[in-house]
């Protein structure tokens, strides 16, 4: 892996990498400048879906999730972005028909929302959301993965903390 800066380099590193293995594409990501990072935990039923909540990240984007910290509700986000945010990640999880937990990272870069990742399962945001929102999000994923719906635990959208 290296980080290049220009044209110039990008050559001088595909070309050594191709020396060192031929059978093995090379994965290029762009940074981000300037981008705020954002995760999203949801939760679906199969047929319902909330989000759980909406995390900025303290840290630059493109800072390993697992190395940052978060806060919850977004704090420089304007509320149209965070909105859009939020309907972004439930039509990810309702067209992947997720049941139980689902998390999203995004990256905000002035209006233009990006989708880093989408991973069908909990993160370790999950405890984190729990404790800001008050709801044990991880035993209503997984009442959910065993057949009892959101409507059937009292879950009707999203919860944002107190602040």
């Amino acid at each position: 892996m290296e980080v290049v800066h220009d044209d110039e380099g990008l050559m001088q590193y595909s070309t050594e990498a191709v020396q060192a293995s031929e059978e093995r594409p090379i994965l290029i990501d762009r940074f981000l400048n300037d981008a705020t990072e954002v995760d999203v935990d949801c939760v679906g039923d199969g047929r319902d879906y909330v989000v759980a909540g909406v995390m900025e990240h303290i840290e630059e984007a493109g800072i390993h999730s697992g190395d940052s910290a978060c806060a919850l509700p977004p704090f420089s986000l304007p509320k149209e972005i965070v909105a859009e945010i939020a309907r972004q990640a439930l039509a990810l999880a309702k067209h992947l028909k997720v049941v139980g937990c689902m998390n999203v990272q995004f990256a905000v870069q002035g209006r233009d929302i990006y989708v880093l990742e989408a991973n069908p399962r909990a993160s370790r945001t999950v405890p984190f959301v729990g404790k800001a929102t008050g709801l044990p999000w991880a035993k209503i994923a997984a009442l959910c993965t065993v057949g009892k719906s959101l409507v059937e635990q009292g879950i009707r959208g999203t919860t944002v903390p107190n602040i």
